[in-house]
């Protein structure tokens, strides 16, 4: 079998449907995907019964943002009640703080005459949540920059011109949502966050202690340094261990769907977790 437990669709900052998401899937062999959309379940809930027929074993998940210490941390809810009134309150609560973010991105934009960026970005959402890349991309598309890097290196990112700050709920409470919900608490890619190794390691015993149960461990398509790093973690601190490529779009041909190197075989797998566990020999 073949798992990945994060990316994204149109309905948050992905390109592709959930419908092509899926498809992609079954083209790259993938059994059992899990659609992460930030704060937000709409994408699973749109394609789940397309992802019956085409016989796609679909997770009700998402990738929330909190924070902790002044770092934004994204933790993956896999497996959630998707019904479940705690989960959707607080995601709405996210979403209507990805709506404010957005406003205020936009007139930071419109004051460097930057201007009609959210109005080419809103006829794409359509019914998705915004984030940041949606506004990278659009930079991408006037000319102003030649890729999301560089948007977020000269104006998105903490620091620079655009960048809005936003308040979002701390670690303990998102992953009591997800808690609330039945579902299993990650923290996804781990290897990104800036902080010490020390300061990851705290950040990581408060997830758990709050009751979040994995980590994310393969992100990549080959076994590298931060891999190791967190299959380590994964060992020391008893937590499972996740997979994902974090897929967003196609042009992006460093990140595949499903391009992931195997799990290490000194981790428990997330999966193991599930209602209804999975293989992948």
């Amino acid at each position: 079998m073949k798992v990945d437990f994060h990316c994204h669709t149109s309905i948050s900052d992905g390109a592709l449907t959930p419908k092509a998401l899926v498809d992609l899937a079954k083209e790259k062999g993938i059994t059992t995907l899990a659609i992460t959309d930030h704060d937000t379940t709409h994408g699973y809930e749109l394609i789940k019964d397309y992802a019956v027929e085409q016989d796609l074993e679909l997770i009700a998940a998402s990738e929330i943002s909190c924070q902790w210490k002044g770092h934004t941390i994204h933790i993956v809810g896999l497996e959630v009640d998707i019904d479940n009134p705690v989960l959707k309150a607080g995601l709405k609560m996210n979403r209507i703080k990805r709506w404010k973010r957005a406003f205020e991105i936009d007139i930071k934009f419109q004051r460097r005459n930057l201007n009609g960026i959210l109005e080419n970005i809103l006829p794409k959402i359509q019914e998705g949540m915004i984030g940041r890349n949606h506004f990278a991309q659009a930079l991408i598309e006037k000319g102003v920059v030649k890729n999301q890097r560089q948007a977020f290196d000269k104006y998105l990112k903490k620091g620079r011109p655009m960048y809005a700050e936003v308040n979002w709920p701390e670690l303990e409470e998102v992953v009591g949502w997800i808690k609330a919900a039945n579902g299993i608490a990650v923290i996804a890619h781990p290897h990104i966050y800036k902080m010490t190794s020390n300061k990851l390691n705290k950040m990581i015993e408060d997830f758990k202690a709050a009751g979040g149960q994995a980590i994310e461990v393969v992100n990549q398509p080959r076994v590298c340094a931060e891999q190791t790093g967190m299959a380590d973690r994964a060992e020391r601190f008893e937590l499972y261990a996740s997979m994902g490529s974090d897929f967003h779009r196609p042009e992006h041909t460093w990140r595949g769907l499903g391009w992931l190197a195997p799990m290490p075989t000194k981790c428990t797998p997330v999966w193991e977790l599930f209602e209804t566990p999975i293989t992948t020999s």
